[in-house]
This record gives C-alpha cells, sequence and structure tokens, in this order.
C-alpha cells in the first residue's frame, strides 16, 4: 500500500470547491432522454424540486448518483425530491440495478463494497480527498450545465503524485463533459489524478480520480466517468 503526502497547487485549492452543498447536489445523471419539451439533454445533471414535463410520450432514463439504480420514465411530469421522484399525469417508470461505484469515498466502507478496488493511505480529509477510480484509461469528465454561460469550458487534470503537483494534460470544450482525448498523455493506472474544470460565470469545480484496470464492473456511463460538482 503506498502512503502519499500531501499536495498544495499554489493559488489552485482556494478557488474551487470539490462537491456541492446538499441542497445543490445533483440527484441524478440524464443517461437518455427523448422528450423535446423538457429542455434537458444526455450527460445533464438532475437536481431536487427539479420538474421535469415528459407528455406526450417522451421517455426519460436516469441514473441516479446515491443508490445502485437506473430508472426509466415514460410520460407523465416527475417532481424530483431528496429521496424519491414522484410521476404524475399517467407516467409510468422502471426501476433497475446499475453497476455502482463512482461518487463514493474510496476509503469508505460503501466504496469497497461497490467495487473500487484502489486503496491508498493518505493525510487528507474525506471531505477534501473524493477518489472514483475507472477502469478505462480514457474516462469521461462531467460537470453541471451552466445554461448562462457563454464561453465553453476550460480542463486541467494534474497528477497529485508530483511535488508539486504536475500538469498533465490542458484543453477547452463546449458543452458539459469531455471524453479523455486517446492522444493526450497516457493516465497512469494507481495514481492519483485530480481533474479541474473552470466554466460558466467563473466557476470551477474538481474531483479526485485514479485508473484501476482491474475493476470488475460493466461497462456503462458511470463506470467509465468521473462526475463532478457532487
Amino acid at each position: 500500500m503506498t502512503k502519499f503526502r500531501p499536495i498544495v497547487i499554489t493559488g489552485l485549492m482556494a478557488a474551487i470547491s470539490g462537491g456541492a452543498s446538499a441542497q445543490d447536489r445533483p440527484l441524478a445523471l440524464v443517461e437518455h432522454v427523448n422528450a423535446p419539451e423538457a429542455a434537458i439533454q444526455p450527460f445533464d445533471y438532475v437536481y431536487p424540486d427539479d420538474k421535469i414535463d415528459l407528455r406526450p410520450g417522451g421517455e426519460l432514463r436516469l441514473a441516479y448518483f446515491d443508490k445502485c439504480v437506473v430508472e426509466t420514465f415514460s410520460g407523465g411530469v416527475l417532481k424530483l425530491k431528496d429521496d424519491e421522484i414522484k410521476i404524475t399525469k399517467g407516467g409510468t417508470s422502471q426501476k433497475l440495478p446499475r453497476p455502482c461505484q463512482t461518487a463514493a469515498l474510496s476509503v469508505s466502507a460503501d466504496a469497497r463494497e461497490a467495487g473500487v478496488s484502489v486503496k491508498r493511505v493518505s493525510p487528507f480529509s474525506e471531505e477534501e480527498w473524493r477518489e472514483i477510480s475507472v477502469a478505462v484509461t480514457t474516462p469521461r469528465f462531467i460537470w453541471p450545465r451552466d445554461e448562462k454561460a457563454k464561453t465553453g469550458a476550460a480542463v486541467s487534470i494534474y497528477l497529485l503524485e508530483a511535488e508539486p503537483a504536475q500538469l498533465v494534460w490542458q484543453g477547452d470544450v463546449d458543452g458539459n463533459y469531455l471524453t479523455y482525448p486517446e492522444d493526450a498523455p497516457d493516465l497512469l493506472p494507481g495514481l492519483p489524478y485530480r481533474v479541474v474544470v473552470s466554466y460558466g460565470a467563473k466557476r470551477q469545480t474538481s474531483a479526485v480520480f485514479s485508473i484501476d484496470p482491474g475493476l470488475e464492473l460493466p461497462d456503462s456511463l458511470l463506470t467509465t466517468a468521473v462526475p463532478l460538482g457532487l
């Protein structure tokens, strides 16, 4: 087991909120949507108090962050709450289990049960050292959509084992997600990285992640992605 020392990224960490507060924390990720009137897109986050109209005959598939469930909704009006979604106006839903490992702490019992097999001893507090492990070497990074943003997002990835933290890759993208380019420098298995996204009106979010090819999880959106802003 490898022990890592604290890494300080000068001028960076003070400006970043690694997670969202309870009241604006996303409930689920949109995996699929076919509802033109709903004003949501794949890879969007949905939040408590959101209202989604799927009439007439729209379809929406959500992957929940805090429970190992994918739920598909057909028609109706959805009213999102903290721990449930109420369906009215004739809508129906179907729940199915999903591979579950994201949005968990790699040092917690929940993460071990979910299959996150990269573990490390670290002096960071759990709130500062949230880590997501993915099996793929080209993960997709997803962050909250900012409808008011007039520009795209700037994405930076740092190797945290280096001292000071080493910039591995940097790029710009329109929208609220990016798949790590195949021609970018390789992300090495077992090492801690931090992805930092600057988007919208001077907003920033970040997450710590690692690559673990030994993860025995089926290929799905949330098992190959690093969600930010949780």
